[in-house]
């Protein structure tokens, strides 16, 4: 746009372009009027004035086209103004990135308490002693734990028990109770030792290692670091004091939780001769003997074993030569404790 003041010089050069032409049409008349002696001297006067007029006209066809020397004050265009998308665009990207940064990591969800996963565990039971006639001290001690709904209870059948080991459940654990004079033996070790490589724990009771010690039980202790060192003998006419069992570790949770523990003494007797085996450990192992015949003996003439990181333990006397009410606060120890060992190796 122009601005005023070049708008009215435009004006004054338009004017003076019209008075010239005019005066040279003025002149043009005017010579044919003068005489004829004086007739070149006026027409080069004529001429010169058309020549100035086309010149002075030149000038101002020039002058409107090209652009005056003095450059105008910048006039704010609309089209610059900042568009609001751009503007919105901005913003909504500052936001963006002021939530990323402020953003929080997710939170671990806790991980489920040793209690809590008590209530799923899945438990196989074999015991022989269910066709006695005697006080059903391993499940009086599951009852007394509230975990008979969590127990399948095979009793005394062996087919069932192989059946229930072969199957889908993902034991939690398992318990051979073997005192009765039926015995376990061959590929029930090797199943066991199957279990306890998919993380299960094992409570083994067990008196007549003697008779299969040579045979498939042997891999499954010489993984838990323990072999057989002699045999148990009790006659009839025994003392029983000479039977006491001593706890070698009493500081054990094996021998606290959740009942607290102490010697084991002899009542009531069931089982004469044969009635369990001594175990000593292997070089180098890492299992414990928790009980044994003598007070000071802690590497053999053990009747009480653990191992595998508190997932098996073997009961190398026989449950019902003790009194009930202990047996079945030590089956609870025994349980609760192999459990526990189950839950911290799911938990690695």
């Amino acid at each position: 746009m122009l601005s005023i003041k070049n708008l009215e010089e435009e004006e004054v050069k338009h004017y003076v372009a019209k008075f010239l032409l005019l005066l040279v049409i003025f002149l043009f008349s005017s010579c044919s009027m003068i005489p004829s002696n004086n007739q070149n001297l006026d027409s080069t006067s004529v001429a010169l004035a058309i020549q100035q007029t086309g010149l002075a006209m030149e000038q101002t066809r020039v002058a409107q086209a090209v652009p005056p020397t003095n450059t105008p004050e910048p006039v704010l265009q609309p089209t610059y103004t900042l568009y609001p998308t751009y503007t919105s665009q901005v913003i909504e990207q500052l936001v963006v990135e002021e939530s990323v940064v402020t953003e929080e990591p997710p939170t671990e969800e806790p991980a489920q308490s040793f209690d809590d996963w008590l209530e799923d565990v899945n438990i196989l039971l074999y015991d022989d002693m269910l066709s006695m006639w005697e006080s059903q001290v391993i499940e009086n001690a599951i009852d007394g734990l509230g975990l008979g709904r969590n127990t399948t209870n095979v009793g005394d059948a062996m087919g069932n028990f192989l059946s229930e080991m072969n199957s889908a459940i993902v034991w939690d654990l398992i318990i051979v109770g073997a005192e009765s004079r039926d015995s376990i033996s061959g590929e029930y070790f090797d199943i066991l030792a199957d279990q306890l490589d998919r993380g299960s724990s094992v409570i083994i009771e067990i008196w007549y290692i003697d008779d299969v010690a040579s045979g498939r039980i042997q891999p499954l202790m010489q993984r838990c670091g323990i072999s057989f060192q002699a045999d148990w003998q009790r006659n009839p006419n025994a003392n029983l004091n000479d039977f006491l069992i001593y706890l070698l570790e009493p500081g054990d949770p094996l021998f606290s939780q959740p009942n607290s523990m102490s010697m084991l003494s002899p009542y009531d007797i069931m089982w004469i001769w044969d009635i369990g085996d001594f175990v000593k450990l292997n070089s180098g192992s890492d299992a414990k003997l928790l009980a044994g015949a003598y007070a000071k003996r802690y590497s053999d003439f053990g009747l009480l074993a653990e191992c595998m990181d508190g997932r098996m333990i073997w009961q190398l006397f026989s449950t019902h030569d003790y009194k009930t009410q202990e047996m079945i606060n030590l089956w609870q120890n025994y349980i609760y404790n192999t459990l526990q060992a189950r839950y911290d190796y799911l938990q690695n």
